[in-house]
């Protein structure tokens, strides 16, 4: 699949995405997208120069492109909509380091575009390389203070609290402190200069390196709560008042739990991978769980089809109905202060509420070529053996007392893998039943065979 992957157009520049092939992408998408196009940049490096050919690509082929200059990935959703634009195109390659780059794409729905859905259209054009001819035109637009009026309406904090809020040196840097500010909280700004060099850590706020700054500063500042935010503002880390970094499991489970008390009926929507902490929370206030595959592509796309009010994955993206179904990191942020406000007790007492389930994930290093294949195979053994296993997104294997999934990652050469017990025993038995399959995974082309994730 090269570049061109399930949720998103991403690859390391210059080795496998150019400005050539940036112009090939956007004459590809403007074709199949004629009309007027937003489009929008994270704060790396290459971003400028892929996105000025993007816009070239899309313009040759007679649509118009609005820029709105630096972005967030969901203010591109937002800017869709806003414009009532023909599609929407985010140039980020979202949390991945310093070296990457890549395309975020959206149709008329300002619903992202799938392998499935388009990215494979697009893929097909650049191999052919037709594309639609004409002269389109290229304007600017600023959507920032119109982003921020949303985000005011959509939140009531009840107090004043004070916040650390780190932007991982990317997009959402920009815009979260004014967002908290404008509320009446008193920030404390961490990496919030976009910068594509990421000085402070790499915008990945699912590893603890990349929280410790964030906890040290809440600690110290003695806020009451810290905001981590990823490279393009869709992917969220809470920080406890204690410094303490709350697992995403525990965050849906309080957005869970806020919703349905205004909201009770209605349907959530999950990856494979969620913790059954979540799905008990869901059942428990009234709502309606609905599992979807991993990726925000499947995710949005579900919620719309099944008029969610929230979706959630276990890696920090959390999506709601009035962000257009969007992974909005801030929007969530914003959430969460509202409950901690609301609620009048410290967020490491709030989140001790929830059920509790013994639960490990593992990424295992397999070669690319590999990983599907090596599900495949461990999906027929699973039937031959007479297991209960589930199969919408890799292979999840059920037991009488907890469960383990294994699925090949969309976006590396790895395997992900998460089991979970709510008893001691049996989250031993299922580990050492994890550890059996790990061994039966081929090495990497480097050696390698697991690491954490």
């Amino acid at each position: 699949m090269g570049i061109f992957k399930a949720y998103d157009i991403r690859g390391l520049y210059p080795a496998e995405l150019d400005e050539h092939l940036a112009f090939q992408i956007g004459a590809a998408f403007g074709s199949l997208n004629p009309g007027t196009i937003a489009v929008g940049c994270d704060a790396r490096l290459s971003g400028p120069s892929l996105k000025t050919q993007l816009i070239r690509g899309i313009c040759s082929t007679g649509s118009d492109v609005v820029e709105v200059g630096l972005t967030t990935t969901p203010m591109i959703v937002f800017a869709t909509k806003q414009l009532g634009a023909e599609g929407g195109v985010n140039v980020t390659a979202s949390h991945n380091p310093k070296e990457y780059n890549g395309f975020k794409l959206f149709d008329r729905a300002a619903m992202p575009i799938s392998y499935e859905s388009g990215i494979a259209q697009v893929e097909a054009l650049v191999e052919r390389g037709e594309y639609s001819k004409g002269a389109g035109a290229s304007s600017t637009r600023s959507i920032a203070e119109e982003y921020l009026a949303f985000l005011r309406a959509s939140v009531k904090p009840r107090k004043r609290l004070c916040i650390v809020l780190d932007g991982s040196n990317g997009p959402a840097g920009s815009y979260a402190p004014a967002a908290f500010r404008q509320l009446g909280m008193t920030v404390h700004e961490l990496n919030c200069t976009p910068d594509g060099t990421f000085p402070g850590h790499e915008p990945d706020p699912t590893r603890a390196e990349n929280l410790a700054e964030a906890q040290r500063q809440v600690r110290e500042v003695g806020a009451d709560l810290g905001f981590v935010y990823d490279g393009d503002g869709d992917r969220l880390a809470v920080i406890a008042e204690d410094g303490r970094a709350i697992e995403s499991r525990r965050i849906f489970s309080l957005l869970v739990q806020q919703m349905l008390s205004e909201r009770p009926g209605a349907k959530v929507v999950h990856d494979v991978l969620m913790s059954q902490m979540a799905l008990d929370t869901i059942r428990r206030y009234g709502g309606v769980p609905i599992a979807s595959k991993v990726g925000h592509t499947y995710i949005a796309q579900r919620m719309q089809d099944e008029a969610a009010a929230l979706g959630g994955e276990l890696s920090g993206h959390f999506y709601f109905n009035e962000t257009h179904y969007a992974d909005d990191a801030i929007f969530a942020s914003l959430k969460v202060l509202e409950l901690v406000a609301r609620e009048g007790r410290p967020i490491s007492a709030l989140v001790q509420d929830f059920p509790e389930y013994l639960t490990d994930n593992v990424r295992v290093a397999i070669r690319d070529v590999e990983k599907f294949s090596f599900i495949a195979r461990l999906r027929a053994d699973l039937e031959r053996n007479g297991y209960a296993i589930e199969t919408l997104d890799g292979v999840k294997v059920r037991f009488e007392h907890g469960w383990a999934l294994f699925r090949a990652s969309n976006t590396e050469p790895k395997l992900s893998i998460a089991y979970e017990s709510r008893d001691t025993g049996e989250f031993n038995r299922i580990k050492r039943f994890v550890e059996s399959v790990i061994e039966r995974v081929p090495q990497d082309d480097e050696g390698r065979h697991t690491g954490r994730g």
